[in-house]
């Protein structure tokens, strides 16, 4: 367990550094070739590759510094390559998320007004349209083969802006986060500080030495923040990034082992009910979930962990870059909470709500100053919109969404949220939304028709423990899934 991470906090650093010298020869990213077979790339071929792009991209763009460059396809080898490749180039990314209407995706283009966009040709629903509107700047993703590898140097300004990317709100239009490579850098470096205890944890828990050299495996789209960030940081570990495809997951994980994941609520209760049919054996040698995204249900990942899974939780937002909480404490009490504090960030809680601020945070709000303002205050704290308590261990809590509330004409408060975990706990809900009807606590419930009498009367009783104000009066079922957005979240309205 003597193994050290090769911390540094740039871009140009981590290619030319611990790809091309400290992990050169060591696996550094897998995939599923066009053949069906397992493809695995060196950390130095990934890093030619990096190069490849980068010298590909400033002769195609006649000058890479300061152009927008939008992303637009699966995940693969070349997305991948690319990220890299346009960070190392100082150029603007916009990673796009394709499972988008035309119309979302047509929005987020008109506003970022991109001098290139880098896809993969498939055929999506929107491809004709793309086509007629921006078929003069669209370049295929894997552009750089064949190319000569080009000189690299390090960024003028590790801090100006490098990235945007987009959230995903449960209303209203999406906005796009400014970033820079540091934003993202710099929470790898502070990551060291979850270092340790990790290992101690591995030590307590009987984890051999050869599983401590992680395979991570991730299935989340690269258009998504923390998968964006796992691409920067296994790198600094000399960790090898397993690119897989969730259609085909079980099949990938057979065939790229991995020890570590980034998992999604939906993920992990799928891990989940597996290993409690004693199927353990699907997930190979995989000990460490990497949990974000959502609150997780606490005997969900109580379960887990009882079953050999070290978990380790991260909360944070796109505006942070990545940063926020980390939580890889095990025990009872603190499993389920959202972490403590990381080196780089300040925190309060300024009326209930968690506050932030450090070298993480966004640059604001793409040609939105008024979000923006609205969003970081004067003194620089980004108000998150997430409620939260803190213990006397500087573990936080979040209760609930502040813009959730529902605010009774009693004047009470109720936390949406907080019902909805209490509600998750009958096997019978597949899914749910509480929210205001009629000025009575509702509840949107996702379950089958069969199931229904069992639902409320699984309510009923759960009425009895709850004080007047909060508990639920109207229910309105549904046999299919509630709507989501295009980022898979329950819409509330």
């Amino acid at each position: 367990m003597g193994y050290q991470p090769h911390m540094v906090d740039t871009v140009y650093r981590l290619i030319t550094e611990n790809m091309e010298q400290v992990y050169a020869d060591k696996p550094g990213l897998r995939y599923r070739g066009a053949d069906g077979q397992i493809v695995t790339v060196t950390f130095g071929a990934y890093a030619q590759d990096i190069r490849r792009c980068a010298g590909w991209l400033e002769e195609a763009l006649r000058g890479a510094a300061g152009r927008r460059v939008c992303l637009l396809g699966h995940n693969s080898y070349p997305y991948a390559v690319a990220i890299l490749a346009l960070l190392a180039a100082e150029t603007v990314q916009v990673p796009l998320n394709q499972n988008k209407s035309w119309e979302e995706l047509a929005y987020e283009l008109d506003l970022v007004e991109p001098d290139a966009i880098l896809w993969d040709g498939a055929d999506y629903p929107w491809r004709d349209q793309l086509l007629a509107a921006y078929g003069g700047r669209l370049l295929p993703i894997d552009g750089y083969a064949g190319c000569a590898p080009a000189a690299l140097h390090e960024a003028a300004d590790p801090k100006a802006l490098s990235m945007i990317m987009f959230t995903s709100g449960t209303t209203g239009r999406s906005k796009g986060v400014m970033l820079n490579q540091w934003s993202i850098m710099v929470t790898g470096r502070d990551s060291i500080c979850s270092w340790p205890p990790m290992v101690a944890r591995a030590k307590a828990m009987g984890i051999p030495d050869e599983k401590f050299q992680l395979n991570h495996f991730s299935t989340l789209p690269l258009f998504h923040i923390a998968a964006y960030a796992n691409l920067l940081h296994w790198p600094l570990y000399g960790t090898a990034t397993n690119l897989a495809d969730a259609r085909t997951f079980y099949r990938d994980l057979a065939d790229m082992p991995s020890e570590s994941m980034a998992v999604v609520p939906a993920i992990a209760e799928m891990l989940h009910r597996d290993i409690l049919r004693d199927r353990r054996d699907k997930l190979g040698p995989l000990w460490i979930l990497m949990c974000s995204a959502a609150a997780f249900p606490r005997q969900t990942l109580l379960d887990l962990r009882d079953r050999g899974i070290l978990i380790v939780q991260n909360y944070g937002m796109t505006e942070t870059g990545s940063g926020g909480l980390v939580n890889e404490a095990q025990d009872d009490r603190h499993i389920a909470t959202a972490g403590h504090t990381i080196p780089c960030m300040e925190y309060k809680l300024d009326g209930g709500e968690l506050c932030m601020k450090g070298e993480c945070l966004m640059l604001g709000y793409y040609k939105d100053p008024a979000a923006t303002a609205e969003a970081i205050d004067a003194e620089g704290w980004l108000h998150t919109g997430d409620l939260a308590r803190v213990d006397g261990e500087d573990f936080y809590t979040i209760t609930g969404r502040k813009k959730n509330l529902i605010i009774l004409g009693s004047g009470e408060n109720v936390s949406p949220e907080e019902l909805e975990g209490l509600l998750a706990a009958c096997p019978a809900i597949k899914e749910c939304i509480v929210r205001e009807m009629g000025q009575k606590i509702g509840a949107c419930i996702c379950c089958d028709i069969a199931q229904q009498e069992e639902v409320r009367a699984y309510i009923t009783e759960l009425n009895r423990t709850l004080p007047l104000y909060k508990r639920i009066a109207a229910v309105e079922f549904s046999a299919g899934p509630l709507p989501r957005n295009a980022a898979g979240k329950l819409l509330r309205k």
